[in-house]
Protein backbone atom coordinates (compact mmCIF):
# COMPACT_ATOMS: atom_id res chain seq x y z
CA UNK A 1 0.00 0.00 0.00
CA UNK A 2 1.26 3.46 -0.89
CA UNK A 3 1.87 5.57 2.18
CA UNK A 4 3.19 8.62 0.27
CA UNK A 5 2.01 9.61 -3.21
CA UNK A 6 3.42 12.69 -4.94
CA UNK A 7 2.18 14.01 -8.29
CA UNK A 8 3.51 17.08 -10.13
CA UNK A 9 4.87 18.62 -6.94
CA UNK A 10 6.09 22.19 -7.14
CA UNK A 11 7.55 23.80 -4.04
CA UNK A 12 9.78 26.71 -3.13
CA UNK A 13 10.21 30.04 -1.39
CA UNK A 14 9.51 33.71 -2.14
CA UNK A 15 7.25 32.65 -5.01
CA UNK A 16 10.22 30.96 -6.68
CA UNK A 17 9.90 27.20 -7.24
CA UNK A 18 12.80 24.99 -6.21
CA UNK A 19 11.08 21.73 -7.15
CA UNK A 20 9.52 21.27 -10.57
CA UNK A 21 6.93 18.61 -11.39
CA UNK A 22 8.13 15.84 -9.05
CA UNK A 23 6.14 12.60 -9.08
CA UNK A 24 6.92 9.44 -7.10
CA UNK A 25 5.40 6.94 -4.69
CA UNK A 26 6.61 5.34 -1.49
CA UNK A 27 5.31 1.99 -0.28
CA UNK A 28 4.71 1.29 3.37
CA UNK A 29 7.88 -0.16 4.86
CA UNK A 30 10.10 1.06 2.00
CA UNK A 31 13.50 2.77 2.33
CA UNK A 32 14.00 5.59 -0.20
CA UNK A 33 17.13 7.74 -0.56
CA UNK A 34 16.95 11.10 -2.33
CA UNK A 35 20.39 12.16 -3.55
CA UNK A 36 21.82 15.01 -5.53
CA UNK A 37 24.26 17.93 -5.41
CA UNK A 38 23.93 20.88 -3.06
CA UNK A 39 20.98 23.05 -4.06
CA UNK A 40 19.21 20.27 -5.94
CA UNK A 41 16.09 20.48 -3.74
CA UNK A 42 16.56 17.55 -1.34
CA UNK A 43 15.81 19.53 1.83
CA UNK A 44 12.98 21.42 0.15
CA UNK A 45 11.34 18.12 -0.78
CA UNK A 46 11.42 16.87 2.81
CA UNK A 47 9.91 20.15 4.04
CA UNK A 48 7.27 20.13 1.30
CA UNK A 49 6.08 16.68 2.39
CA UNK A 50 5.30 18.25 5.77
CA UNK A 51 3.63 21.35 4.27
CA UNK A 52 6.48 23.54 5.53
CA UNK A 53 7.23 25.44 2.32
CA UNK A 54 5.32 28.65 1.50
CA UNK A 55 5.01 27.70 -2.16
CA UNK A 56 3.37 24.30 -2.57
CA UNK A 57 1.41 23.03 -5.55
CA UNK A 58 0.50 19.63 -6.92
CA UNK A 59 -0.81 16.56 -5.15
CA UNK A 60 0.62 14.95 -2.02
CA UNK A 61 -1.24 12.16 -0.27
CA UNK A 62 -0.31 10.63 3.08
CA UNK A 63 -1.87 7.22 3.55
CA UNK A 64 -4.48 8.11 0.92
CA UNK A 65 -5.39 11.51 2.43
CA UNK A 66 -4.57 14.86 0.86
CA UNK A 67 -1.77 16.69 2.64
CA UNK A 68 -3.70 19.95 2.18
CA UNK A 69 -6.70 18.64 4.12
CA UNK A 70 -4.78 17.33 7.14
CA UNK A 71 -4.35 19.25 10.37
CA UNK A 72 -0.79 19.78 11.67
CA UNK A 73 -1.33 17.23 14.44
CA UNK A 74 -2.44 14.65 11.86
CA UNK A 75 0.67 15.28 9.78
CA UNK A 76 2.85 14.96 12.89
CA UNK A 77 1.13 11.66 13.69
CA UNK A 78 2.26 10.28 10.33
CA UNK A 79 5.65 11.93 9.74
CA UNK A 80 8.60 12.44 12.08
CA UNK A 81 11.32 14.77 10.87
CA UNK A 82 15.04 14.70 11.64
CA UNK A 83 16.56 17.98 10.39
CA UNK A 84 20.17 18.69 9.62
CA UNK A 85 21.96 19.30 12.88
CA UNK A 86 22.40 22.93 13.88
CA UNK A 87 23.35 25.00 16.86
CA UNK A 88 20.94 24.68 19.77
CA UNK A 89 18.57 27.67 19.88
CA UNK A 90 17.04 26.77 23.24
CA UNK A 91 19.16 25.08 25.84
CA UNK A 92 16.98 22.07 26.68
CA UNK A 93 18.43 18.91 28.12
CA UNK A 94 18.72 15.78 26.02
CA UNK A 95 15.84 14.13 27.86
CA UNK A 96 13.62 17.19 27.49
CA UNK A 97 14.37 17.31 23.75
CA UNK A 98 13.56 13.64 23.21
CA UNK A 99 10.35 14.05 25.23
CA UNK A 100 9.17 16.68 22.73
CA UNK A 101 8.54 13.81 20.32
CA UNK A 102 5.64 12.76 22.54
CA UNK A 103 3.75 16.07 22.31
CA UNK A 104 1.63 14.90 19.38
CA UNK A 105 0.27 12.05 21.54
CA UNK A 106 -0.50 14.22 24.58
CA UNK A 107 -3.99 15.70 24.48
CA UNK A 108 -3.46 17.29 27.89
CA UNK A 109 0.17 18.24 28.40
CA UNK A 110 -0.58 19.52 31.91
CA UNK A 111 -1.28 15.91 32.90
CA UNK A 112 2.39 15.06 32.40
CA UNK A 113 3.93 12.00 30.82
CA UNK A 114 2.09 8.72 30.69
CA UNK A 115 3.72 5.34 31.18
CA UNK A 116 3.62 4.87 27.41
CA UNK A 117 5.35 8.23 26.93
CA UNK A 118 8.11 7.30 29.36
CA UNK A 119 8.70 3.91 27.71
CA UNK A 120 8.91 5.50 24.25
CA UNK A 121 11.37 8.15 25.46
CA UNK A 122 13.63 5.61 27.16
CA UNK A 123 13.60 3.25 24.18
CA UNK A 124 14.42 6.09 21.76
CA UNK A 125 17.37 7.24 23.88
CA UNK A 126 18.63 3.68 24.22
CA UNK A 127 18.40 2.96 20.48
CA UNK A 128 20.37 6.08 19.60
CA UNK A 129 22.93 5.74 22.39
CA UNK A 130 22.14 8.99 24.21
CA UNK A 131 20.82 7.62 27.51
CA UNK A 132 24.01 8.58 29.31
CA UNK A 133 23.63 12.15 28.05
CA UNK A 134 20.08 12.64 29.33
CA UNK A 135 20.91 15.46 31.77
CA UNK A 136 23.29 17.35 29.51
CA UNK A 137 22.09 20.46 27.69
CA UNK A 138 22.19 20.55 23.91
CA UNK A 139 24.82 23.29 23.98
CA UNK A 140 27.19 20.88 25.73
CA UNK A 141 27.00 18.30 22.95
CA UNK A 142 29.03 17.82 19.81
CA UNK A 143 27.33 18.06 16.43
CA UNK A 144 27.21 14.28 16.14
CA UNK A 145 25.67 13.90 19.60
CA UNK A 146 22.99 16.48 18.78
CA UNK A 147 22.23 14.59 15.57
CA UNK A 148 21.57 11.42 17.56
CA UNK A 149 19.36 13.36 19.98
CA UNK A 150 17.26 14.69 17.09
CA UNK A 151 16.88 11.15 15.78
CA UNK A 152 15.84 9.98 19.26
CA UNK A 153 13.17 12.71 19.35
CA UNK A 154 11.79 11.47 16.01
CA UNK A 155 11.76 7.86 17.22
CA UNK A 156 9.90 8.87 20.38
CA UNK A 157 7.22 10.36 18.13
CA UNK A 158 6.34 6.81 16.99
CA UNK A 159 5.20 7.63 13.47
CA UNK A 160 4.98 5.20 10.54
CA UNK A 161 7.23 7.46 8.42
CA UNK A 162 10.67 8.90 9.20
CA UNK A 163 12.01 11.82 7.13
CA UNK A 164 15.72 12.49 7.61
CA UNK A 165 17.70 15.35 6.10
CA UNK A 166 21.33 14.21 5.69
CA UNK A 167 21.39 12.05 8.84
CA UNK A 168 25.09 11.25 8.42
CA UNK A 169 26.19 14.89 8.65
CA UNK A 170 28.51 15.68 11.59
CA UNK A 171 28.82 11.99 12.48
CA UNK A 172 32.07 10.04 12.44
CA UNK A 173 32.19 6.98 10.19
CA UNK A 174 31.35 4.61 13.05
CA UNK A 175 28.16 6.45 13.98
CA UNK A 176 27.24 6.94 10.32
CA UNK A 177 27.08 3.18 9.95
CA UNK A 178 25.31 2.79 13.29
CA UNK A 179 22.60 5.26 12.25
CA UNK A 180 21.97 3.42 8.98
CA UNK A 181 22.03 0.04 10.72
CA UNK A 182 19.41 1.42 13.12
CA UNK A 183 17.26 2.78 10.29
CA UNK A 184 17.40 -0.59 8.55
CA UNK A 185 16.46 -2.33 11.80
CA UNK A 186 13.47 -0.01 12.27
CA UNK A 187 12.40 -0.73 8.70
CA UNK A 188 12.62 -4.50 9.10
CA UNK A 189 11.38 -4.94 12.67
CA UNK A 190 8.85 -2.09 12.96
CA UNK A 191 7.89 -1.67 9.31
CA UNK A 192 8.97 1.97 9.34
CA UNK A 193 8.85 3.83 6.04
CA UNK A 194 12.05 5.82 5.66
CA UNK A 195 12.98 8.68 3.35
CA UNK A 196 16.47 10.13 3.65
CA UNK A 197 18.03 13.04 1.82
CA UNK A 198 21.67 12.03 1.65
CA UNK A 199 24.86 13.25 0.00
CA UNK A 200 26.97 10.18 0.84
CA UNK A 201 26.02 7.70 -1.87
CA UNK A 202 28.37 4.94 -0.76
CA UNK A 203 26.83 5.06 2.71
CA UNK A 204 23.14 4.89 1.80
CA UNK A 205 23.18 2.54 -1.21
CA UNK A 206 23.36 -0.74 0.75
CA UNK A 207 20.32 0.25 2.85
CA UNK A 208 17.79 1.76 0.44
CA UNK A 209 15.56 -0.18 -1.93
CA UNK A 210 14.95 2.79 -4.17
CA UNK A 211 16.90 5.87 -5.10
CA UNK A 212 15.93 9.22 -6.61
CA UNK A 213 18.50 11.56 -8.14
CA UNK A 214 17.58 15.24 -8.10
CA UNK A 215 19.28 18.02 -10.03
CA UNK A 216 18.04 21.61 -10.19
CA UNK A 217 14.76 20.54 -8.63
CA UNK A 218 13.93 17.83 -11.13
CA UNK A 219 14.13 14.05 -11.03
CA UNK A 220 16.98 12.92 -13.27
CA UNK A 221 16.76 9.21 -12.50
CA UNK A 222 14.79 6.89 -10.20
CA UNK A 223 14.99 3.18 -9.51
CA UNK A 224 16.90 0.60 -7.53
CA UNK A 225 20.63 1.20 -6.87
CA UNK A 226 21.54 -1.55 -9.34
CA UNK A 227 19.38 0.05 -12.02
CA UNK A 228 20.59 3.64 -11.86
CA UNK A 229 24.10 3.71 -10.41
CA UNK A 230 26.30 4.07 -13.45
CA UNK A 231 28.99 6.46 -14.66
CA UNK A 232 26.71 8.27 -17.09
CA UNK A 233 24.08 9.15 -14.49
CA UNK A 234 26.70 10.17 -11.91
CA UNK A 235 28.26 12.43 -14.56
CA UNK A 236 24.86 13.90 -15.45
CA UNK A 237 23.84 14.56 -11.83
CA UNK A 238 27.13 15.62 -10.24
CA UNK A 239 29.23 16.72 -13.25
CA UNK A 240 31.84 14.29 -12.02
CA UNK A 241 33.86 11.46 -13.54
CA UNK A 242 34.07 8.43 -11.23
CA UNK A 243 35.07 4.81 -11.23
CA UNK A 244 32.63 2.13 -10.11
CA UNK A 245 33.48 -1.14 -8.41
CA UNK A 246 31.49 -3.80 -6.61
CA UNK A 247 31.36 -3.59 -2.84
CA UNK A 248 32.29 -7.05 -1.60
CA UNK A 249 29.95 -6.94 1.42
CA UNK A 250 26.83 -5.62 -0.31
CA UNK A 251 27.36 -6.70 -3.92
CA UNK A 252 26.26 -3.19 -4.97
CA UNK A 253 28.15 -0.58 -6.97
CA UNK A 254 30.53 1.62 -4.97
CA UNK A 255 31.85 4.94 -6.20
CA UNK A 256 35.55 5.71 -6.35
CA UNK A 257 36.72 9.24 -7.04
CA UNK A 258 39.30 9.91 -9.72
CA UNK A 259 42.02 11.98 -8.10
CA UNK A 260 44.11 14.09 -10.45
CA UNK A 261 46.58 16.41 -8.78
CA UNK A 262 47.12 18.29 -11.99
CA UNK A 263 43.43 19.08 -12.45
CA UNK A 264 42.00 22.21 -10.87
CA UNK A 265 38.28 21.88 -10.15
CA UNK A 266 37.87 25.05 -8.11
CA UNK A 267 38.99 28.44 -9.32
CA UNK A 268 41.30 29.79 -6.64
CA UNK A 269 42.07 33.38 -5.80
CA UNK A 270 45.41 34.72 -7.13
CA UNK A 271 48.22 34.32 -4.66
CA UNK A 272 49.05 37.48 -2.70
CA UNK A 273 52.71 38.18 -2.13
CA UNK A 274 53.68 39.96 1.06
CA UNK A 275 55.48 43.16 -0.02
CA UNK A 276 55.76 44.78 3.40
Amino acid sequence: MKIIEVENLEAGYNRQPVLHGLSFELDRGEFLAVCGPNGSGKSTLIKALQRLTPLLRGTVRLDGKSLFQLKPREIASSLAYVPQVSEAVFDFTVEETVAMGRYVHQKNRLAGESVKDRLAIEEAMKLTGVTGLRNKSLSQLSGGERQRVLLARALAQETPVLLLDEPSSHLDINFQLQIYHLLRKLQLEKNKTILVAEHNLNLCLPYCQHLIFLKEGRIVAAGSPLEIINKEIIRQVFDLEVELRENTSSGLPEISFIHSLGQRTVQSEPEITDRS
